[in-house]
């Protein structure tokens, strides 16, 4: 059997013997025996042994079992009378660190997981894979590993970042390149940015945002370089750009909206849709109602999985033990014959059901909006979202906020807001298919109802062309 397969380091280590259990296997290994051992603290040599003791480490596994290595591991005397250490431990720098709990071939192995998938991943790959680490072992081994050779970034990306929102910025500096951040400063000061850029000089082009600060900075701290505007700034500005200009046109929003959205028709009153005979359009289910619906389906997967072994035979204890449940809530189970329902909540009182009579008949009549029954009960003033849930379990009725693009009472149809109408013009013109037959119809409306507003698209992307062209010379 070779050596090397169970020993990291074999001129520090020999395989001893293999014990094997139903945990897995442990290495027992024996120190290559050295007459003299240096103190780690004064480096004086020593040939006194003052004691042993077994050095448990974790090593990498084999096939998914964990392989533990058991080692006796002495104690030397310092026998120098200046030293500050009178007991030592021999050191096995190739195996393992001091005071370290797992191989140095472990340690890397966590390491090559952590720096490929993370944390929490790298855990549950690790525990998989059978390498004993945990989310937090996995991060401080990717947090001490040495850094590696870095090219020299030509193409840098500079923006801010919050390190509090609205109180504190800094700068972060990203290698375009290769995806990658380079530094993170401080502050977004001029100045700063300059330091930073006179310290790289191998700056070929700089992408930023339009702040006059980083521009300023860019120029002092690498002239030469190419200062070009990232594209989700400049996307930014266009859209906000023509969200002024729709706000600035609100009126042919309102036109547009009432041509092409239908009005509805008036609502039939509770009392028509019982009388009718017609089926009633009740509301779905609460979210509260879904997680029960769902946490029943889980507590009911869950009993299944123990009444099947036991009608096979299988005793309480070995179910509680697959399970990982209690045997006396197994044998509950099993004795009870059927799936155990829980209790439903006891009910509570609303303030609202002392006059659920008098809601009950203003809803009846015909006055289904909640602010107009609460308004109506100057009891209810501050209840109306109760009244709501009351009536709304009543008939099935749901009440909310219109959704955008549908009429109002009034006459006129509900126009999109001036921020969707201005995405609505950028994907008409950019992406035409990703709108819908009535955003299309909404879109052609609005130009021939306002011609300004048709111009302005066109207008505001050679205004960003210019503002690229700027931003590609260095200009603001």
């Amino acid at each position: 059997m070779a050596t090397p397969a169970f020993c990291p380091s074999p001129r520090e280590l020999t395989l001893d013997r293999l014990v094997v259990s139903s945990e897995g296997i442990t290495v027992v290994v024996a120190l290559a025996r050295r007459p003299v051992v240096a103190c780690p603290l004064c480096g004086a040599l020593s040939r006194r042994v003052h004691s042993r003791y077994t050095r448990t480490l974790a090593d990498l596994p084999w096939h998914g079992l964990p392989i533990p290595l058991a080692a006796q591991v002495r104690r030397f005397l310092c026998d120098h009378r200046g030293c500050r250490r009178q007991i030592f431990t021999e050191r096995l720098p190739e195996t393992a660190p001091s005071y370290a709990r797992r191989t140095v071939r472990a340690a890397l192995a966590l390491e090559a997981i952590g720096s490929a998938v993370g944390g929490r991943p790298g855990a549950r790959l690790a525990q998989a894979l059978g390498v004993s680490g945990g989310a937090w072992a996995i991060l401080e081994r990717v947090r001490r590993a040495p850094d590696g050779e870095r090219a020299t970034p030509r193409v840098v990306g500079v923006d801010d970042w919050a390190l509090r929102r609205g109180q504190r910025y800094g700068t972060i500096l990203l290698d375009l390149e290769r995806h990658r951040v380079i530094d993170l400063v401080p502050d977004r000061e001029a100045a700063t940015l300059a330091a930073w850029l006179t310290a790289h000089p191998s700056m070929q082009c700089i992408s930023r945002d339009r702040a006059g600060g980083y521009a300023e900075g860019a120029r002092l701290g690498a002239p030469a370089a190419i200062q070009i505007a990232d594209r989700f700034h400049l996307v930014k500005n266009l859209m906000e750009a023509l969200e002024r200009a729709c706000t600035r046109h609100h009126a042919a929003l309102q036109t547009a909206a009432a041509i092409t959205y239908p009005v509805p028709l008036p609502k039939e009153t509770a009392r028509q849709r019982r009388s009718s005979g017609l089926p009633h359009h009740h509301a779905g289910p609460t979210k509260a109602e879904q997680r029960s619906t769902e946490r029943r389906a889980q507590r009911l997967a869950r009993y299944e999985r123990v009444v099947t072994p036991a009608a096979a035979g299988m005793a309480p204890s070995g179910i509680a033990k697959t399970m990982g449940m209690d045997r006396q809530t197994i044998r509950g189970w099993l004795a009870a014959g059927q799936f155990p329902e829980r209790a439903p909540p006891p009910g509570r009182r609303h303030r609202v059901d002392p006059f659920m009579a008098d809601v009950l008949e203003r809803y009846d009549a015909g006055l289904e909006n909640a602010a107009a029954l609460a308004r109506a009960l100057d009891t209810l003033r501050r209840t109306r979202r109760r009244t709501r849930r009351r009536t709304r379990r009543r008939d099935g009725a749901r009440w909310g906020p219109r959704p955008a693009g549908v009429g109002t009472p009034g006459g006129a149809g509900r126009a999109p807001s001036p921020r969707q109408t201005a995405w609505l013009l950028r994907n008409a013109d950019a992406e035409p298919d990703d709108l819908t037959s009535e955003e299309r119809a909404y879109v052609a409306a609005l130009t021939t109802a306002c011609p300004a507003l048709a111009r302005e698209l066109p207008r505001l992307c050679r205004r960003l062309c210019g503002l690229r062209d700027q931003a590609a010379t260095g200009a603001t």
